[in-house]
C-alpha cells in the first residue's frame, strides 16, 4: 500500500479541480436558484488530508487511486474509490470531503469514461456501495429549494435512469444520509 503525505500535489490538484467544478456550475446555480457546485459545503485542505489519513488507516489509497483515474483512466481505481464509501457511517467532515471528491469526479469523469459506462460501474457494485455512491451523487438534488425540488429530482431521474432507476430511494438504509 502506498501512503501519501498531506497536501500532496494531487491533493492540491483535487482542491483546484473542486473549485473549477464549482465555478463551472455557477451558471446552473443561476438557472435553478441553488448552488450545485459544492453540495457538501466548503472544505479546507485539512479536510482532504484527514480523509486521506483515514483512508490509509482503512487500507485504501484514495489519492493514489485518484491519480490513476485521472492519468490512466483506471476504472479499477474508480471502483476502489467507490468501495471506500462504506467505511463512512456518519455525515461528518470526512463524509463531506469524500462526497465532494466523488461528486467532483462524477462531473469530470462521466464525460471521460462515458456516462453509460460510469453509471454501469456504479450499477455493478454490491448493493451497499451502489446505494452509498448514488446517495452521494443524488444529494445535490435534495438541496434544491422545496418549490423546485420535485422538478430537479424528476429531471435528474429522467436524464440518468441507469444511475437513478425508478426503484432508487435516496438515503434508504444509509446511515450517512439518514437525516437528509
Amino acid at each position: 500500500m502506498h501512503t501519501t503525505r498531506p497536501f500532496s500535489r494531487l491533493t492540491r490538484f483535487l482542491l483546484i479541480l473542486g473549485i473549477l467544478c464549482a465555478g463551472l456550475n455557477l451558471a446552473r446555480a443561476e438557472a435553478t436558484g441553488y448552488n450545485t457546485g459544492l453540495p457538501f459545503g466548503r472544505l479546507e485542505p485539512r479536510d482532504l488530508s484527514n480523509l486521506e489519513v483515514l483512508a490509509v488507516a482503512e487500507g485504501f489509497d484514495l489519492m493514489g487511486d485518484m491519480k490513476l483515474i485521472y492519468e490512466k483512466n483506471d476504472e479499477a481505481a474508480l471502483v476502489r474509490i467507490f468501495s471506500f464509501s462504506v467505511k463512512l457511517n456518519q455525515y461528518d467532515r470526512n463524509a463531506r470531503a469524500y462526497g465532494q471528491l466523488v461528486y467532483s469526479s462524477y462531473l469530470n469523469l462521466a464525460a471521460r469514461f462515458g456516462f453509460e459506462n460510469y453509471a454501469g460501474l456504479i450499477a455493478a457494485q454490491p448493493a451497499g456501495i451502489r446505494q452509498r455512491i448514488r446517495d452521494y451523487l443524488y444529494f445535490n438534488a435534495t438541496l434544491a429549494p422545496k418549490e423546485q425540488r420535485a422538478t430537479v429530482e424528476a429531471t435528474l431521474r429522467k436524464n440518468a435512469p441507469r444511475l437513478f432507476p425508478a426503484d432508487y430511494v435516496f438515503g434508504a438504509g444509509d446511515p450517512v444520509f439518514k437525516r437528509h
